[in-house]
């Protein structure tokens, strides 16, 4: 799943507040996790230093939404 698809769902999913909600952070914190392992390891295997340059910002950035995400995920925990 491409990165603004997963920052749509992750926007839509906080911007709700049935209990569905839960279900669906939970979700995409766990594709945001999956996806930062797959940049890990492409980034391990690259050589090319314009190449390792973008898998770190992507990576950068899927942290700071995963993160983002496991906070929202532990307020709506805390709710209820």
């Amino acid at each position: 799943m491409k990165m603004k698809k997963i920052i749509k769902y992750l926007k839509d999913a906080l911007d709700n507040d049935d209990s569905s909600t839960k279900v669906a952070l939970k979700s995409l914190v766990l594709k945001m996790k999956k996806k930062e392992h797959k940049l890990k390891s492409k980034l391990e295997v690259a050589t090319d230093n314009k190449e390792r340059e973008e898998l770190k910002a992507k990576l950068e950035v899927n942290r700071a939404h995963r993160e983002k995400g496991v906070q929202a995920l532990q307020k709506l925990k805390q709710k209820k």
